[in-house]
């Protein structure tokens, strides 16, 4: 299945979902306590906050239903494009999804480690507090054909420990952080060198999201959202950034919860990896990306590429034979090597047995 309405983004023939986002005007919610210091005022002021996050999230709701009705109106033209995009909103779905996710830092379940630690004043699993960083952006020529060039958005940290990471020295530092409104400035600015998307990546995008929405939120190009993860993210994340990203870029690593706990640290994969492989299809557009590793062919590229043709409609899929051994990979002999040419074949003929549609 193509990725027809981001091809329709780029002709500016649609409109991306951040846009329509910061357009729709929501119920402004006055009130609550700054961060780090609603943790340390005790049991009442707890309830008072969790009381605060479910309103936000029913409002957030309604809201939802709303942006569902015109995104298909649009799309339709049934709304005119032009005449929408001049609207202005006080206070728009998209602040108020900033405002669900600035909340949500206070007992994060951002990922499904699901750590539920304040990050106003502590660390979870990824090390991340309130504040993100970045290590570089730049025009990338190097991603899938109808990405490039995309404009990629590296940033710092990751919610997996894998040890093979080809990204060690991004995941493992906190480089430059992060300014929201310049790194808007620099989204336009790369939108009118030609970027045909801004690509979201790392280490992983999913414990940045409130910084990834507060920089949309200031944003003026029509340029659409890739969100490049590891799709370990909650579906309480999924919830609310489902509406501003247009094409999920996601890794499908393994084929079974042992080599996922093995490799990378990570618990109940499969379960968590499925689901949001299927909420992502019905909420935007596809591209998966497998990464091919030595040894691993029946465990997890056989078992990957089953579950993709018989439980999605299709999408886009990129059968990557870049695997290195780096980082931690020697500590582990199994992997500790390239690809060998009848491995790579051998995953090949999967992928075309079960006629999946590969990136060339």
């Amino acid at each position: 299945m193509g990725l027809d309405r981001y091809s329709r983004i780029n002709l500016n023939n649609a409109i991306a979902k951040f846009q329509i986002a910061k357009r729709i005007e929501v119920e402004r919610l006055e009130g609550g306590l700054k961060g780090g210091l609603e943790g340390r005022l005790g049991e009442r002021l707890g309830e008072r906050l969790e009381s605060e996050l479910e309103h936000l999230l029913k409002v957030h709701s309604e809201a939802k239903e709303e942006f569902k009705e015109i995104k298909e109106e649009l799309d339709s033209g049934k709304i005119d494009g032009n005449k929408f995009a001049e609207k202005k909103a006080a206070f728009s779905f998209l602040d108020l999804k900033v405002k669900i996710l600035e909340k949500m830092l206070e007992s994060c379940c951002f990922c499904e480690r699901r750590c539920e630690v304040n990050r106003y004043s502590e660390k979870g699993f990824c090390k991340c507090t309130d504040k993100s960083y970045y290590s570089s952006e730049f025009l990338h020529m190097g991603e899938e054909p109808e990405l490039i060039p995309s404009h990629t958005i590296f940033f710092n940290r990751c919610t997996f420990r894998c040890v093979f990471c080809q990204n060690y020295d991004i995941v493992y530092h906190d480089d430059y952080p992060v300014d929201e409104a310049e790194i808007a400035r620099i989204v336009d600015l790369r939108y009118r060198q030609g970027s045909r998307n801004v690509n979201f990546v790392g280490g992983n995008p999913d414990q940045h999201a409130h910084t990834i929405l507060k920089i949309l939120r200031n944003v003026e190009s029509n340029v659409p959202v890739v969100w490049n993860s590891n799709m370990y993210h909650s579906s309480e994340l999924a919830e609310i950034i489902e509406d501003v990203v247009d094409v999920w870029l996601g890794d499908f690593k393994y084929g079974n919860d042992e080599c996922a706990l093995k490799y990378s640290k990570v618990k109940n994969y499969w379960e968590i990896i499925t689901r949001n492989f299927k909420r992502a299809e019905k909420n935007g557009e596809l591209l998966i990306r497998h990464l091919v590793m030595p040894g691993h062919i029946e465990c997890c590229t056989e078992k990957i590429a089953a579950w993709v043709a018989r439980n999605l409609n299709n999408p886009r899929f990129n059968l990557m034979f870049q695997y290195y051994p780096t980082y931690k990979a020697y500590d582990y002999p199994e992997i500790a090597r390239r690809l060998r040419s009848d491995e790579m074949r051998e995953a090949m003929e999967i992928a075309k047995r079960y006629a999946l549609d590969l990136v060339r």
